[in-house]
């Protein structure tokens, strides 16, 4: 929580007795209010999530046995406890059989961000380094404005200006 300048530290205990009708994230203690998502920014995730769902539910009826994720729209994944980072990505996969009762613990496997007018760009690339720190192999940070995303894997970036495509 920023109050004037000073940032106040939360821990994970605190931050679960907040009532709050606002998306809340945790970045290394920090209080991060996300606002509501807009009808764009909705429609972006649902685009993105429904064919990553249905490719997903395609490969488990052709290969029952085939160890995949799930997909998820805004998911909690707690990446660490201290300092806490509790992140929820707009979309989002698990590994497979990821482990969770509250949240999911680690990061995803894939986590996508779609960029909003509020987003700060230093906020984002700390988030990017968390998940790829705690487990992604992949994040995806989406402009719809620009009409591109930056795919990170651990050590590298590359710019998708027309499909998403990904290992």
């Amino acid at each position: 929580m920023s109050i004037m300048g000073t940032t106040t530290l939360m821990s994970l205990q605190e931050f679960e007795r907040l009532d709050s009708p606002e998306k809340l994230e945790l970045l290394k203690g920090e209080l991060i209010q996300v606002s509501l998502p807009k009808r764009r920014h909705g429609e972006i995730c649902k685009r993105i999530f429904k064919p990553l769902d249905a490719a997903f539910e395609r490969c488990r009826a052709a290969g029952p046995e085939s160890r995949l994720g799930e997909v998820y729209l805004e998911m909690g994944y707690l990446l660490s406890g201290e300092p806490p980072i509790l992140l929820g990505p707009d979309v989002s996969i698990t590994h497979p059989n990821q482990p969770g009762e509250e949240w999911y613990l680690g990061a995803p496997l894939v986590a996508f961000e779609v960029v909003s007018d509020n987003d700060r760009a230093a906020r984002l690339d700390e988030k990017v380094a968390e998940y790829l720190a705690h487990g992604a192999q992949e994040v995806w940070v989406i402009y719809p404005i620009k009409r591109h995303a930056w795919v990170y894997r651990q050590g590298t970036a590359r710019l998708e200006t027309h499909a998403i495509r990904s290992d």
